[in-house]
């Protein structure tokens, strides 16, 4: 699906080079795609929170995200 078809209002980046992959430090060496990660910016797009898995099953657990995210209210 597309960015338009889900209605998403914000924009997304493909980056099929790999350079913000490995500019954020998320490349997994092995596989050559990106970790699984979420990062967490403030209003000023200052970095707050990051997650980086370490392998595809690795994710944050939401009530951990959630809890970083009512952080910064």
């Amino acid at each position: 699906m597309t960015a338009t078809e889900l209605g998403l209002t914000y924009p997304i980046l493909s980056d099929s080079p790999r350079r913000f992959i490995r500019d954020y430090g998320v490349l997994h060496p092995q596989e050559g795609i990106a970790r699984p990660s979420l990062f967490i910016l403030n209003r000023d797009g200052a970095l707050e929170w990051s997650y980086i898995g370490v392998n595809a099953s690795d994710r944050p657990p939401i009530d951990t995200v959630l809890d970083e995210l009512r952080a910064l209210q």
